[in-house]
């Protein structure tokens, strides 16, 4: 049956570029999204997902996902209540970019810290999409560590390239130009929450992702398909990152620390070059 939908999808599912008009319509939307996460840090916003001891997942709207010009967004929450963790804990995971290929082994194949300075970063990603198809795509990322009280910290996240890599790991590897090829994955936006409560520390991850729009031949299976990545995704973060911010808590506590120590880094960072407005 594998076989038979990959034959479907290479016979008739067309290379893609990414159109200006959904580039746009996202630009839109993440505006939204940003006013919508400064209110979650305000004195005594609702927990969407309350503070689950397991992931929970749930769509952001009802619709999901948003049907744009050319193109999807699809927009997901999630959350996992850690005990006996803070928010330091829950940032020097998030901010340990080396060991990202170890923390979320079998998506992050690479990660390389590009640039710091302050709270902001710019990462790179090499990943891997699994879905009938194998897709592997470099992506670049602006990171900005934000404070907006005691006990509470969110990490926003924006992606400003993503490409997909041909042939990957092989002599004839080759990265494509940005915003071409599947169209599986455009854009991919997120923002994590970090919230001491409880006796522990509730991490909620909004995850915003821009992928192509489904032909009508196609509608049946690819639909689902593409749908069920950024769930399943997130769902995998979550997990990763729990047990990842676990181990650093019981660290921190063995060795007697209030709060957990700067996590290590590749090499001294390059001064942070500032991109245009990412997306």
């Amino acid at each position: 049956m594998k076989w038979i939908l990959l034959g479907l999808l290479q016979f008739q599912l067309d290379s893609a570029t990414l159109d200006p008009r959904s580039l746009e319509e996202f630009r839109k939307y993440m505006a939204r999204a940003d006013q919508e996460m400064l209110e979650r840090a305000r004195p005594g916003a609702f927990a969407r997902l309350g503070a689950p001891s397991e992931p929970a997942i749930a769509p952001w709207l009802k619709d999901n996902p948003v049907e744009i010009p050319k193109a999807l967004i699809h927009d997901w929450l999630g959350a996992v209540f850690v005990p006996a963790a803070n928010a330091g804990d829950g940032l020097a995971v998030l901010r340990d970019v080396p060991r990202y290929p170890e923390i979320y082994s079998g998506e992050i194949l690479e990660a390389r810290l590009l640039s710091a300075a302050g709270n902001r970063r710019r990462v790179l990603f090499r990943v891997v999409k699994k879905k009938v198809i194998t897709v592997v795509l470099e992506t670049e990322y602006d990171v900005e560590d934000r404070f907006p009280a005691p006990g509470q910290a969110q990490v926003w996240s924006r992606s400003v390239r993503v490409a997909e890599v041909e042939d990957a790991g092989k002599p004839s590897e080759r990265v494509k130009a940005p915003d071409t090829g599947w169209g599986f994955l455009w854009r991919l936006n997120s923002y994590w929450h970090l919230e001491e409560r409880d006796g522990g520390l509730l991490m909620e991850c909004r995850a915003i992702s821009l992928t192509r729009d489904i032909p009508a031949a196609l509608a049946w299976i690819v639909r689902p398909m593409v749908a069920s990545l950024p769930r399943e995704a997130l769902a995998g973060t979550l997990v990763k990152t729990k047990a990842a911010v676990e181990r650093q808590a019981a660290a921190r506590r063995a060795a007697g620390r209030l709060h957990p120590a700067v996590p290590p880094r590749e090499a001294p960072a390059a001064p942070f070059r500032a991109a245009p407005r990412p997306l």
